[in-house]
């Protein structure tokens, strides 16, 4: 039996431990961001999601940036630069073994369900007219 390094994608019922370690990362990695870093973000970025490998050694934050595109790709690279940062200051707040490597991701799923709402929408118009 194989596993991957960071699971199922979809799972939804991750394990006890794994799910609180995802929680405490997702407020204390937004907390830092918000309290130590927030001279360097304009936009306003929210971490949304946190998903931790079996191991706790891999942590994929995903982040959502309300800003155009351009704005999102300098909040993305400002993340990735301050990684070492955020994980030294994690180090100081959270006991751990390991603190796990961060890697940011843009979280674009509200994107997705507006898109899908508006086409939804438009389907509905368009069959009330004929």
């Amino acid at each position: 039996m194989s596993r991957r390094r960071w699971g199922d994608p979809l799972a939804k019922n991750p394990g006890r431990r794994q799910a609180r370690v995802n929680d405490l990362l997702r407020r204390e990695v937004g907390n830092l961001i918000q309290t130590k870093f927030s001279d360097s973000f304009q936009p306003l970025l929210t971490v949304t999601e946190v998903r931790t490998s079996g191991d706790l050694r891999h942590a994929r934050i995903f982040v959502a940036i309300t800003a155009e595109h351009d704005q999102q790709e300098i909040a993305m690279r400002t993340l990735r630069n301050k990684r070492q940062a955020l994980r030294k200051l994690l180090a100081e707040r959270i006991a751990l073994k390991y603190v796990p490597t961060l890697d940011f991701l843009i979280d674009d799923s509200a994107e997705h369900a507006q898109r899908i709402e508006d086409l939804l929408a438009d389907k509905t118009t368009d069959g009330q007219n004929d």
